[in-house]
Order: C-alpha cells, then sequence, then structure tokens
C-alpha cells in the first residue's frame, strides 16, 4: 500500500513537469515542439552566462538567443512570426496583446527553415511563447504555445528536490516503523 502511494507521487510529481511546458517537450535529446501537425526543434543560449544550451525555462535574465528549426518542409513554406508574452494571468493570449507582447518578430518566410533571434530579458517571471506558422493563402495557420519562466529555475529546483527528500523521508520512517513490529509467529 505504502509503496504505491510513493510510485503515485513520484509519477504525479513527473507528470506535473512533463506538461508544464505545454508545446515543447524532449526526445531523443533534443527538444521539441509540436506545431500544427508539424515540429520544430527548439533551443536556447546564454551566451553570457554559461555553453550550456537550455529546452524549456530561461535560466537567468539577461541576453537569450532563441533558435527554432523547422523540421518539415511545410514551414518552410510557411509565414513564421514570434511573440513573448509577459504571463500576467490573462485568460486568453490576445487579451491586451499589445500590451503585454515582450518582444515580437514579424511574419516571414525562412527557406532554410531556421528562425533565430535575441532578447534580453531584463526581469525574472512567467512567459508564454506563441509561435504561428501560416500559408500565404490563409487557409492553414498553426500555433504552438508554451509557458516559460525566466530566472526562477533555481527556485523551482530547490522545490523539487524538497519534495523528494519528503518523499523519502516519509518513505523512510515507514519502513523503519514496520521493521521493527512484532510479527506473528509461523505456525
Amino acid at each position: 500500500m505504502i509503496v504505491r502511494f510513493l510510485a503515485a507521487a513520484v509519477l504525479v510529481g513527473v507528470a506535473t513537469q512533463a506538461q508544464a511546458h505545454g508545446g515543447v517537450s524532449i526526445d531523443e535529446g533534443q527538444c521539441k515542439m509540436k506545431i500544427g501537425p508539424d515540429q520544430m526543434n527548439f533551443t536556447g543560449y546564454q551566451p553570457l552566462k554559461s555553453r550550456e544550451q537550455f529546452c524549456d525555462d530561461i535560466p537567468d535574465v539577461g541576453p537569450t538567443i532563441i533558435v527554432l528549426d523547422a523540421v518539415q518542409e511545410e514551414l518552410r513554406d510557411m509565414n513564421l512570426e514570434i511573440r513573448v508574452l509577459r504571463d500576467v494571468g490573462q485568460a486568453s493570449d490576445d487579451e491586451n496583446l499589445e500590451q503585454n507582447t515582450e518582444t515580437y518578430v514579424p511574419a516571414k518566410k525562412y527557406r532554410a527553415g531556421t528562425l533565430n533571434f535575441e532578447y534580453d530579458f531584463k526581469n525574472k517571471g512567467k512567459f508564454i511563447g506563441l509561435v504561428k506558422a501560416r500559408s500565404d493563402d490563409g487557409t492553414k495557420e498553426y500555433v504552438s504555445r508554451f509557458p516559460f519562466s525566466v530566472g526562477e529555475t533555481e527556485s523551482r529546483n530547490i522545490t523539487i528536490a524538497t519534495f523528494f527528500a519528503a518523499l523519502g523521508l516519509v518513505g523512510f520512517g515507514v519502513w523503519y516503523k514496520n521493521s521493527f513490529k512484532a510479527k506473528p509467529p509461523r505456525a
């Protein structure tokens, strides 16, 4: 019973982390972003802070380079745009769109399939990335929406570590308590 509870708690923790970032996920070591029926690879860098790349949350404030690579040919024939919004709890992304826009890369075709931009994040907080792909005739439009945070990964990692440490202590306590219980004599 206790083992089932611990397994369920771990799965809930893992599932919560996996769903936290909407359209961005890690697959075969690459960050993938679903946009309509297609996929884009997502990579972020903060060259002044570290040589490491990131997939979802941006580790710190400061100059950041985001690179999106269109995997399918269809996306290379569409107009791609990206908008980063401040997440202020808006009911929809269109609510106060211009006021909440942190940065915007206007729509254009990227025949080579690579859209990259640099932005200097000045403040920590929660944001929403919107990538839109639109065909020339307007009959197809795909949107990928992915929430992310800037400068909050350390506190999130501490919270996760604390959760799993507490879970381990509870598990150890239950095991310890059950280890010294009087066992019924064998017949």
